[in-house]
């Protein structure tokens, strides 16, 4: 499964958010042991951004090995991109979080979330920001 997350897409959040959503107003489910690719394209934005996935509140570690962009705490220059593979082996609630200082506080995460067994989905807890393609609203 590819993930493809846009930090400071447009003005939601004071542009502290992925793709235009952010605290939690998006919700990715995978079952246990899917492999995850994580594209973060902070192409949108001059500031620094990382992308990672973490547990627990507060968090600065990855929660699986490899799942975040590189000095996650230092982000991405504007206008550039990485990726990263995690296996999602462990089931329980996690975040999608940009893991420089502020940043996540500010709310840029949303959900991932481990489950048993299932298909992939994307839940959208809100509208899609003007301009998103592909992506639909809740019903």
């Amino acid at each position: 499964m590819i993930v493809t997350l846009v930090p400071g897409y447009n003005d939601a959040h004071r542009g502290f958010n992925f793709n235009g959503y952010g605290k939690g107003e998006v919700l990715v489910t995978v079952p246990r042991g899917w492999s995850i690719t994580v594209r973060c394209e902070n192409t949108r934005s001059n500031q620094r951004h990382s992308c990672a996935v973490v547990r627990g509140a507060g968090a600065t570690a990855p929660a699986f090995l490899g799942a975040a962009t590189p000095t996650p705490g230092t982000g991405l220059a504007g206008r550039t991109s990485a990726s990263f593979t995690f296996t999602a082996a462990v089931l329980g609630t996690y975040r999608f979080a940009c893991l420089v200082p502020h940043h996540e506080q500010a709310g840029e995460w949303d959900v991932l979330e481990v489950a048993a067994a299932g298909r992939p989905a994307v839940l959208l807890l809100r509208a899609p920001p003007e301009g998103v393609q592909g992506l639909t609203a809740p019903t």
